[in-house]
């Protein structure tokens, strides 16, 4: 419960410490005296972004089970400080303390209950549904994260297969060659050693048919010569021995030609022809792809890699396609399973309210919780909708048909059926109600006080009334500073208050004050 409020400088509010006290706290006072600043302060230390003067500062004490826990902000050098037990912390910690222990509800706060995510959040913490509902959130996250990652393999698998035939047919092209870097070396050694094969055999055919084998060789010429002088009638002595020569020169020749025809190596068309079939793919492929033929391998391996990525790219879509319908299934059964325990929660929750409300001056009111089917969120797979009527007629949408008053009384009835936090703060919870209306709340806020601290700014004699601890703010003056004062009112002082909140001070409205003081206590 909160404890006390200490403000050693909050606007208006100098030095003061409000101590609270158990079941039902009020604060009343005349217009213009400051009563909401009680809240402000707590807003204050809770976080409350605004323009706040140097030395501004305000301590919270929380009491549970006998340990009080001491929460407190500060301003000091333009700076906000927080503390936790006398020890610096962090905006962050002292607003989650604050709001898991302490509920602020303003007018203002009223408005949330025309949110559906509100109304479903209540809907949920009053069937006792928030673990089924995790359950389904952790399933939709794991879904959703999945699908995500799903999408983007999708999309990255659809660029990849417009780059798979491409990748595929440049491989193709490089391992129809068909050969290593080591072997192409070695083609081009080979076809510089046929070049020359070549080359040499030119020139050992060429010499070969000078001498031989060509019509005008060296060896036909010379045979030619030896026929002639043959023919001669008389072979003298002189022209025998020109004959041995030339018979000893064209036998010799003879062997040079052997010898030169056996320098000649024969080389296969086939192999040539191979040979530079493969030289001019590789140079082939080195000009279009500007690059040495060992480069262009290591290219090939690297569109191996691509290539088989694509396939891995499949397997993984395939297994995470499988995972995502899996998750979905899952997901539609628990957001199933979900939604019929929120109808039967729907059911009774409006029977449990039309029961508070009849207890609060709306006896023909209807609630009436509307579940529309959507698609599956961490939420689940229902649009929660709170619908209401007062006066019996077919209920609409809270924003359509409650006001400010109505809205006020199913807040509280939703409130008493449901406590969220040990201890609720209202600021004008009278707003829009009066007479018989605001004596019953004052009985409700009572009742709804045995479970839990209400503290309640009020301007209503019955509230007032039906304090267990009162407060009264006055505002007040040092020469022309004004200053406000909080202080604890009880007997006589808290029965003048209810009957200056009934109207005029008098005899007759002192008497109906303390009638009323017992009447909202029975």
């Amino acid at each position: 419960m909160l404890r006390s409020v200490r403000i050693e400088s909050f606007l208006l509010i100098r030095d003061t410490e409000i101590e609270f006290g158990k079941g039902l706290n009020v604060i009343s006072g005349e217009t213009g005296t400051g009563k909401s600043m009680t809240l402000s302060a707590l807003e204050f230390v809770m976080g409350k972004q605004g323009s706040y003067p140097e030395g501004t500062a305000v301590e919270v004490v929380l009491e549970s089970e006998g340990e009080e826990t001491v929460l407190r902000r500060e301003i000091r050098g333009g700076r906000s400080r927080y503390f936790l037990n006398g020890r610096g912390t962090t905006a962050k910690v002292v607003k989650e303390i604050l709001e898991e222990r302490v509920s602020l509800q303003g007018q203002n706060e009223f408005v949330k209950l025309l949110r559906e995510d509100y109304q479903r959040d209540l809907l949920d913490k009053f069937g006792e549904l928030e673990d089924l509902r995790e359950k389904v959130g952790e399933i939709y996250r794991e879904f959703s994260s999945k699908r995500k990652k799903l999408e983007e393999l999708l999309s990255k698998r659809e660029e990849v297969l417009r780059k798979r035939d491409y990748l595929e047919y440049r491989l193709r092209e490089i391992e129809e060659v068909g050969l290593s870097a080591e072997e192409v070396e070695e083609l081009k050694e080979r076809a510089k050693t046929l070049t020359q094969i070549e080359k040499r055999a030119k020139y050992l055919m060429g010499a070969l048919s000078e001498l031989y084998e060509g019509e005008d060789s060296a060896y036909s010429k010379i045979s030619s010569a030896i026929r002639s002088l043959s023919r001669l009638e008389e072979v003298s002595e002189s022209i025998k021995g020109p004959l041995e020569k030339l018979s000893r020169i064209r036998d010799h020749l003879l062997e040079v030609a052997e010898e030169i025809r056996s320098k000649i190596e024969e080389v296969s068309p086939e192999e040539i022809d191979r040979v530079n079939e493969l030289l001019y793919r590789v140079q082939r492929l080195e000009r279009k792809y500007k690059k040495p033929y060992g480069e262009i391998l290591k290219e090939a391996e690297t569109l191996r890699e691509e290539i088989s990525k694509a396939e891995e790219l499949e397997r993984a879509v395939e297994d995470l396609s499988f995972e995502v319908e899996r998750l979905k299934n899952e997901l539609k059964e628990a957001s199933k399973e979900l939604s019929s325990k929120r109808k039967e929660s729907a059911r009774r929750l409006e029977r449990s309210v039309k029961k508070v409300l009849e207890d609060l001056n709306l006896e023909r009111a209807v609630l009436k919780v509307d579940l529309e089917e959507v698609e599956p969120t961490k939420y689940g797979s229902d649009r929660v909708t709170f619908l209401f009527s007062a006066h019996g007629s077919d209920p609409k949408p809270l924003g359509e048909v409650a006001s400010g008053g109505e809205l006020t009384r199913l807040f509280l009835s939703l409130s008493l059926i449901l406590p969220p936090v040990e201890t609720y703060i209202f600021d004008e919870v009278d707003a829009g109600i009066s007479g018989e209306t605001s004596l019953k709340l004052a009985k409700m806020l009572r009742k709804l006080s045995k479970n839990m601290q209400i503290i309640a700014i009020t301007h209503s004699a019955p509230v007032c009334a039906a304090g267990d601890v009162n407060f009264l703010t006055e505002k007040k003056f040092i020469g022309d500073i004004p200053y406000i004062e909080v202080r604890r009112i009880s007997g006589e002082e808290k029965v003048r208050e209810v009957a200056r909140l009934m109207g005029t001070t008098t005899e007759t409205t002192i008497k109906g004050a303390r009638e009323l003081i017992e009447m909202v206590r029975t």
